[in-house]
């Protein structure tokens, strides 16, 4: 049941929010090591490209609800994990742009 509520967000995010946060890391495996905390604290996030409007540094980055912004923050100062900044992004015709840098 717990899978099927993660897969139902990790949908929704890609294909309804328009606006969502994007964490940027400084290597895949920060970003993997990351997700898998996320997750284990019910936090639907996923792996996508990172916009290269955002920067060129990683070429993966954790896309996640808006709402879990707060949480998130929290979480990464505690497990202490480097990563290049988190951001708000919206999606648009032409592309992404960010909106703010959380």
């Amino acid at each position: 049941m717990y899978q099927l509520a993660l897969l139902l967000n990790i949908l929704i995010l890609r294909w309804y929010n328009v606006k969502y946060g994007l964490i940027v890391f400084y290597s895949y495996q920060h970003g993997l090591m990351t997700e898998k905390i996320l997750k284990k604290n019910s936090i639907p996030v996923e792996f996508v490209p990172t916009p290269r409007s955002i920067t060129n540094s990683c070429s993966h980055s954790l896309k996640f609800g808006i709402e879990y912004t707060k949480v998130i923050k929290d979480i990464l100062q505690r497990i202490n994990i480097p990563y290049k900044g988190i951001y708000e992004v919206e999606k648009t015709y032409s592309g992404y742009e960010v909106i703010n840098i959380l």
